[in-house]
């Protein structure tokens, strides 16, 4: 297959695999992950949900992201791959920084660390994780995985969070490079300093130029 890369003017062009839209297997996964890497694509994303309900359709959920990441990272070459995003509520919080230095070693150094604070209330419950304030549990997790997705060690104590002298052992081979998906202010205010991108959900802006051009400027600002 004649591999194409698909970069206009600087423009990095990513795909989003299905979440729940569908049943899907792990082989078409794997197809359609490969494909992506064979044809140039830049970068491949999963949702980090658990199940959807209660919203006048059948109850659906998709398959645990941290895994899926990890089998698509073994069985690809050079895309970069990454969770859109990653709920900080889902896992201890350096639970998740070890799930990301294992993806990003078993990818060679691929992953893009998407974090975020989370919002569906319904999987939450379901799974018996706390939906509660959700800011003040983010900005206390957020500083727990990017120190530890940095290589630092740390303790810290927290309302939420304590971790004692935790490390990541095996030590990752990079600092991590991280992104935050939000339009919370809280959130963006305590994370933008320190994080390499920004995500916003396409229906946030109204999918069109304009209407990210503003959610852009507005976010600049923060």
């Amino acid at each position: 297959m004649t591999t194409h890369n698909p970069l206009v003017d600087g423009l990095r062009v990513g795909v989003q695999l299905p979440e729940v839209e569908r049943d899907v297997r792990w082989p078409e996964y794997r197809d359609m992950a490969q494909t992506a890497d064979d044809l140039g694509f830049d970068s491949l994303w999963l949702g980090d949900h658990l199940l959807y309900r209660g919203d006048g359709r059948p109850e659906r959920g998709p398959w645990e992201a941290w895994t899926l990441l990890s089998a698509i990272g073994a069985c690809t070459r050079h895309i970069e791959l990454g969770p859109l995003v990653a709920c900080l509520g889902f896992h201890p919080a350096a639970v998740i920084a070890k799930l990301a230095a294992t993806v990003d070693e078993v990818s060679n150094g691929r992953l893009v660390l998407g974090v975020g604070a989370g919002w569906n209330e319904v999987e939450y419950n379901a799974f018996g994780l706390p939906f509660d304030r959700r800011a003040a549990r983010f900005e206390e997790s957020f500083d727990i995985v990017h120190a530890l997705v940095n290589c630092q060690r740390i303790t810290f104590t927290g309302e939420f969070n304590s971790v004692d002298d935790v490390v990541l052992l095996p030590r990752p081979n990079r600092p991590i490079p991280t992104m935050v998906g939000s339009l919370g202010e809280r959130v963006l205010r305590h994370s933008l300093g320190r994080v390499e991108w920004w995500n916003t959900w396409f229906d946030w802006f109204g999918n069109t130029p304009d209407g990210f051009a503003v959610e852009n400027e507005r976010i600049s600002r923060i």
